[in-house]
C-alpha cells in the first residue's frame, strides 16, 4: 500500500512544509526555483509508520515526542541528514538533525494513511523487534565467538601453562619485551 499524506490542515504549510531551491543541485537533481518537500516534513511523513501515529495533533504532541525519543534511542529511525551549506572547498556540508517538539508543533495537521497504534501496542512492537534483533545478534555471536575465543584462549592457556611449568614468571611475562606484538 502506498503511503499517502496531506499537509492541507498544517498552518502555514506553504512556508513550513516546502522549500524553493535557491541553487541547482547535482547531488539530488533539484533545479533552482523548483519547489520540493522540506526534509523535516518528509522525515515526519515517513516517521508516521515507524512511530504508529498517523497524524500530528495538539493532543498527541507529547506522545509523538516520547515515541520519537524511543525510536531514536533504539535506532529505529535515523537522524535526518540535512543540507548545512558548503565547506570552504565548495563541497556540500551535511549535518544530522533530530525532529524536535517545535517541528511537531509546526506540523500540527499533518496526516497520513499509516496505521495507528495505541501507545501500549507500539511499545510492545518496539520491544518485540528489539528482542528479535537481540536474539539474531546472540545467534551470530554463538556462531562466531568460538573462533574469536580460540585465538585469545590459545594465547591465554599457553601463557598460563608456561608460568605454571616455570618456563617464565608472572613478573617476566609482564615485562614490555615479553608482550605479544600487535
Amino acid at each position: 500500500m502506498a503511503l499517502n499524506w496531506s499537509v492541507k490542515a498544517v498552518k502555514n504549510a506553504d512556508d513550513i512544509c516546502y522549500y524553493t531551491a535557491t541553487k541547482n543541485r547535482i547531488y539530488d537533481g533539484v533545479t533552482r526555483g523548483e519547489e520540493y518537500v522540506h526534509p523535516t516534513t518528509n522525515a515526519l511523513v515517513w516517521a508516521t509508520m515507524s512511530v504508529g501515529l498517523n497524524e500530528i495533533t495538539e493532543g498527541n504532541i507529547d506522545e509523538w515526542e516520547k515515541r520519537l525519543a524511543l525510536a531514536y534511542a533504539v535506532a529505529w529511525i535515523s537522524k535526518s541528514m540535512v543540507f548545512a551549506g558548503y565547506e570552504d572547498d565548495g563541497n556540500i556540508k551535511w549535518e544530522p538533525r533530530l525532529i524536535t517538539r517545535a517541528d511537531l508543533v509546526n506540523h500540527i495537521g499533518l496526516e497520513t494513511n499509516a496505521s495507528y497504534e495505541t501507545a501500549g501496542a507500539w511499545r510492545k512492537r518496539v520491544m518485540e523487534r528489539m528482542e528479535e534483533e537481540g536474539v539474531r545478534e546472540l545467534k551470530y555471536a554463538e556462531k562466531h565467538n568460538p573462533e574469536l575465543d580460540a585465538i585469545t584462549w590459545k594465547e591465554s592457556l599457553e601463557l598460563r601453562d608456561a608460568i605454571r611449568s616455570g618456563k617464565i614468571t608472572k613478573e617476566e611475562a609482564a615485562l614490555p619485551e615479553n608482550q605479544p606484538v600487535g
